[in-house]
């Protein structure tokens, strides 16, 4: 499961996910966030996104391909997207499933907040 909080004060918008993704769940997701990240960009001029994987199980093959496609219709070139995973395997599988895309992958949510909120264009990809 999944849900969207908006921190005005810092103006980033957070997906958490918890347990394990289905398809349903990503068809879900993908009409969502569409309408969160918009709202986001209304409320802060651009997007700054923290995904939160780290209660999120690793993804079963056949979820990869559907969830890259719904998280990535919505991007645009000046949004600035971070990942919190909670294993070493789940990086490996974000950095696999996101390809050459520049979001830096983090093994703490705190490290990819401060990412997020700093100048700091490099971060932790790979």
């Amino acid at each position: 499961m999944f849900n969207f909080t908006y921190h005005r004060s810092s103006g980033v918008l957070q997906v958490s996910v918890d347990g394990s993704w289905t398809l349903d769940e990503v068809q879900c997701y993908a009409r969502d966030a569409g309408t969160q990240f918009a709202a986001a960009r209304k409320q802060s001029g651009s997007l700054r996104l923290l995904i939160d994987l780290a209660a999120a199980h690793v993804l079963s093959q056949e979820l990869m391909d559907p969830l890259a496609t719904a998280g990535m219709q919505y991007a645009r070139a000046d949004d600035r997207v971070a990942l919190a995973v909670g294993s070493t395997l789940l990086k490996l599988q974000m950095r696999r499933m996101l390809g050459d895309a520049p979001v830096p992958i983090f093994l703490s949510t705190k490290e990819a907040m401060n990412w997020l909120l700093s100048d700091d264009k490099a971060g932790a990809v790979g």
